[in-house]
């Protein structure tokens, strides 16, 4: 008969910034559409989502240190919605008529039709200087009319200025993208076959 095998309880904590994750990732796939000539609108899309993540990601992780009842709430709530509230509740001064802000809806209207996607039709009738011109030729949907460079820089560039204003309002002199996380380790302790 072989040995009892040894058990071993670890008591660990780890916390996870991840709107911090989404940052990096929104930065990195901008880089990858700035950078490639093919696939560069599929990198674009990641980015202009990621970038909506990251807002999302630290209206929650705002909300969850500063508003009681945080977890409950923010399940009833959109992003638009997260920021109105935080915006009144900790009276912060936020402008949503104006960037960064205001690039929030692009952002939204871009996450959510690709959260929620849906096969569209995209119809047009339109009188042109070129009949080979593209946009005449293919009409897009809303969506991927979004995803152009420029609208996407854009979208991460002012995804970062939202959380560093957010960050700055709400009292913190802590860079809010410095580290994506960190947990500790101890406490090992063997636990006794029976």
């Amino acid at each position: 008969m072989m040995g009892a095998r040894k058990k071993y309880r670890i008591q660990s904590s780890t916390t996870t910034n991840t709107y911090v994750y989404c940052w990096i990732a929104a930065r990195d796939a901008l880089k990858k559409a700035q950078e490639h000539q093919q696939g560069w609108f599929y990198f674009a899309m990641m980015a202009g989502v990621f970038a909506a993540f990251t807002v999302e990601g630290y209206l929650n992780h705002l909300g969850q240190k500063r508003v009681p009842d945080w977890n409950e709430i923010e399940k009833k709530l959109g992003p638009r919605e997260k920021l109105l509230l935080l915006r009144n509740m900790l009276h912060l001064s936020v402008d949503i008529a104006r960037r960064p802000f205001q690039t929030l809806s692009d952002m939204l209207r871009l996450r959510d039709a690709l959260a929620h996607g849906k096969t569209l039709t995209v119809t047009s009738n339109n009188v042109v200087g070129d009949p080979d011109e593209e946009k005449a030729r293919y009409p897009q949907p809303d969506w991927k009319k979004l995803c152009n460079l420029s609208s996407v820089e854009r979208m991460v560039e002012d995804a970062e200025k939202m959380v560093r204003h957010l960050c700055t309002q709400s009292g913190s002199k802590r860079d809010p993208f410095v580290s994506p996380g960190g947990g500790s380790s101890g406490g090992v302790e063997e636990i006794k076959a029976e």
